[in-house]
C-alpha cells in the first residue's frame, strides 16, 4: 500500500517536472525567436542608416558630430511643447468639427437670400442699375462733375425742401395733372368772350394770382444776381 502511495507521489512530481522543462522550452523558443527579430531588425536599421547617408550624401547634406543626438536631445527637452502643440490640434479638429455643420447652414442660408433676392428682381435691378451708371459717366464731362461738386450745398438744399410733405403732395398732384391732361380742340377752342368769363372763376383767378407771384420772385433773385 505504501508503495502505491509512492508511486503515486514520484508520478506527480515527474507531471510537474514536465510541465516545467516545457514551459522552460516555450521561453527559451520565445528568446530564440526574439533573438532573430532583434537580428533582423537590426539588419534592417543598418541598411536604412545606410541608404540614409548614401541619400543625403547624394543630395549634398551634412551631419556634424553632434547631428542627430542633438536633434533628439532638443526633440526631448521640448517634448512639453510638441506636447501641447498635439493638443492644440486636437481642440483645433474637434472645433472645425463643431464648425463644420455650422457653416454649412450658413452657406444653405447665403444661397437661399441669394435665390430670394433673384426672385424679387434686385440683382435685375442692379444690372439696369449699372446701365444707368454706365450712361451718367459717358453723359458728363470731368467739368461737368466738378460743377456738381461745387454746388453740391445747393443740391443738398433742393433735396431737402424736396422732403417737405406738402410740396411732394403738390408735385405728385401735378405730376398727375400734366400725365392725365390732355388739350382737346372741342373744348379747348374757345373765344375771348369765354376765356374772359374762365378768368372771373375763383379757381383760375388764383391760379393766375399764384403764378404773377412766382415770376415776381423769380425775377427778383435774377435781377439780384445780375446785380452781383
Amino acid at each position: 500500500m505504501e508503495d502505491t502511495n509512492y508511486q503515486e507521489q514520484i508520478n506527480a512530481i515527474n507531471g510537474k517536472l514536465d510541465l516545467i522543462l516545457d514551459f522552460v522550452t516555450q521561453q527559451q523558443q520565445k528568446r530564440e525567436e526574439i533573438d532573430d527579430l532583434i537580428k533582423d531588425v537590426n539588419i534592417v536599421a543598418k541598411d536604412a542608416f545606410r541608404n540614409t547617408v548614401v541619400m543625403l550624401d547624394k543630395a549634398g547634406v551634412e551631419l556634424d558630430s553632434c547631428g542627430l543626438s542633438c536633434l533628439l536631445i532638443k526633440v526631448l527637452q521640448n517634448i512639453g511643447t510638441f506636447h501641447e502643440m498635439l493638443e492644440l490640434m486636437e481642440s483645433a479638429n474637434d472645433f472645425m468639427k463643431d464648425l463644420t455643420p455650422v457653416l454649412h447652414q450658413v452657406g444653405l442660408d447665403a444661397v437661399n437670400k441669394m435665390n430670394e433676392l433673384d426672385q424679387k428682381g434686385y440683382f435685375e435691378y442692379m444690372r439696369h442699375m449699372g446701365r444707368i451708371a454706365d450712361k451718367w459717366v459717358q453723359s458728363f464731362t470731368p467739368e461737368d462733375m466738378q460743377n456738381i461738386e461745387a454746388n453740391i450745398g445747393t443740391f443738398a438744399g433742393i433735396v431737402r425742401r424736396m422732403t417737405d410733405p406738402a410740396l411732394v403732395a403738390s408735385l405728385d398732384r401735378m405730376t398727375k395733372v400734366l400725365a392725365e391732361t390732355r388739350m382737346d380742340d372741342k373744348t379747348d377752342n374757345k373765344t375771348l368772350w369765354q376765356l374772359m368769363k374762365e378768368i372771373r372763376s375763383p379757381e383760375v383767378r388764383k391760379t393766375l394770382s399764384y403764378s404773377l407771384k412766382l415770376v415776381k420772385e423769380i425775377a427778383k433773385w435774377r435781377n439780384s444776381e445780375i446785380a452781383k
